[in-house]
């Protein structure tokens, strides 16, 4: 799966949320609400430039917004789609994520590294009290060998217990790991448009070099073929000039007119 298909899917999914997680809807916090069936949010693009993947990729999930789906969730709880949480979270929606390769700092990405932190600063995400890679780091820490709905409680109990503390709810962390997605897939995209420039301006180039290896061939060629038909004319007017030189030598070796030697004797 790639990561547009990745974001495809994480802007569907359903959390399930406490109670006290759900706010109303007020008039200053409508302009963040899921988009109505009809009605569809205007994509972010430059003035005369055309719509990237990226845009086209979250035109799509906002004309496929609807009615949260029903599905394998407690009876009865509050749930949102993870659209809807980024939407109405402190941050950039996810289709306003934007972040070109020449925007990060010098030293990132050395050596066929990826520094994530810098693709992520460069996207200008806001920070989380919690972030996704901390609830990676706490799920690693469980036993494997626990079955996923015992480690959802015990991840559930922890958040629990430091959310009042740092701030930090399933929100947050679901608002984090979804626009760190986006930004990897805004990155990824600005990537495949460098190298494909990049591969065009190469082609040219490497067709430019091919027509002057060719023209330097075809004048080797022509060189060779020059040398070859002057080395012949030399050579027979050299034998016309060698003809004057026997006609006034005596008839004795090394003159070609020069009787042959008597073959010896075997002994």
């Amino acid at each position: 799966m790639n990561l547009h298909d990745t974001l495809r899917k994480a802007a569907g999914l359903l959390v399930e949320l406490p109670p006290e997680e759900i706010t109303e809807t007020t008039p200053e916090t409508e302009s963040h609400a899921a988009p109505q069936p009809g009605v569809h949010a205007p994509m972010p693009t430059k003035p005369g430039s055309a719509p990237s993947e990226t845009d086209k990729l979250w035109a799509d999930l906002e004309k496929a917004a609807q009615p949260l789906r029903g599905g394998n969730v407690t009876a009865g709880a509050p749930t949102k789609t993870v659209g809807q949480i980024v939407r109405e979270g402190d941050g950039p929606n996810l289709d306003q994520i934007q972040v070109a390769p020449n925007t990060l700092p010098a030293g990132a990405n050395v050596g066929g590294t990826v520094d994530f932190a810098a693709i992520y600063q460069a996207a200008k995400l806001p920070s989380a009290p919690y972030t996704a890679e901390q609830i990676l780091e706490m799920l690693a820490s469980l036993p494997a060998e626990l079955p996923l709905d015992t480690r959802r409680i015990m991840v559930k109990a922890a958040m629990n217990s430091m959310g009042k503390a740092i701030g930090a709810t399933a929100e947050t962390i679901v608002a984090d790991a979804s626009r760190k997605l986006a930004a990897l897939a805004a990155y990824t995209d600005n990537l495949t448009k460098l190298s494909t420039e990049y591969a065009a301006t190469s082609e040219r180039k490497i067709a430019g070099l091919q027509a002057e290896i060719e023209t330097t061939r075809a004048a080797m060629t022509a060189a060779q073929q020059r040398q070859t038909q002057e080395t012949e004319r030399c050579q027979a007017e050299a034998r016309r000039l060698d003809e004057v030189l026997e006609f006034f030598s005596l008839d004795v070796p090394p003159s070609r007119h020069a009787p042959a030697e008597p073959a010896k004797p075997n002994p």
